[in-house]
């Protein structure tokens, strides 16, 4: 199982390089301050060039920082999709779920309809894929029934197969268990 559709939108994973994706917003995980660090990080702002990183830039004049939990929201620059949503996911599972859902909401609010994510906090503070995928596929099967309006197509972006069977049996487990059970 690749995909589930869950009112209307389709949950699906894939793998591919995430900078590639053609989809309205793809999401990656930041720090407080936009700035760049980690190494997914690094290649999408290279690849979507110097003027995301000047709204980066912008957003944290404004704001200070980026609160754990927290998203905000750029323009993808050169890349095919035309927005970054940037998660800041924290260090626990909660926070990840939190992460999750705020940058579901934002997207949602900002009219866009397809997003796809990386496996947020899998890399950068040691989740395995086991656990990130049965955080993340429970909170977005919550958001789509609870508060989505325009989202119709949300995706995780593998980048390579080790990873693919623990995502896989995550999306099979929201697809069989008609209750969600988020904290």
């Amino acid at each position: 199982m690749n995909h589930l559709t869950i009112n209307s939108t389709v949950i699906e994973i894939f793998v591919g390089d995430l900078i590639k994706a053609d989809y309205d917003a793809i999401a990656i995980p930041t720090n407080s301050r936009l700035l760049p660090s980690g190494t997914l990080r690094c290649r999408v702002l290279k690849g979507a060039g110097h003027k995301v990183q000047v709204e980066c830039n912008r957003i944290i004049s404004k704001i200070s920082n980026v609160p754990i939990g927290n998203a905000v929201i750029t323009s993808g620059g050169s890349l095919n999709a035309k927005f970054i949503v940037h998660v800041r996911a924290g260090h626990d599972q909660k926070k990840l779920m939190l992460a999750i859902w705020n940058s579901l909401r934002l997207a949602d609010k900002e009219g866009i309809c397809s997003i796809a994510y990386p496996p947020i906090s899998k890399e950068v503070i040691g989740f395995n894929a086991k656990i990130c995928a049965s955080i993340i596929f429970p909170t977005i099967k919550k958001f789509i029934l609870e508060r989505n309006n325009n989202l119709r197509n949300i995706s995780i972006c593998l980048e390579s197969l080790p990873d693919y069977k623990d995502f896989e049996n995550a999306l099979k487990n929201i697809a069989e268990c008609p209750k969600i059970m988020t904290s």
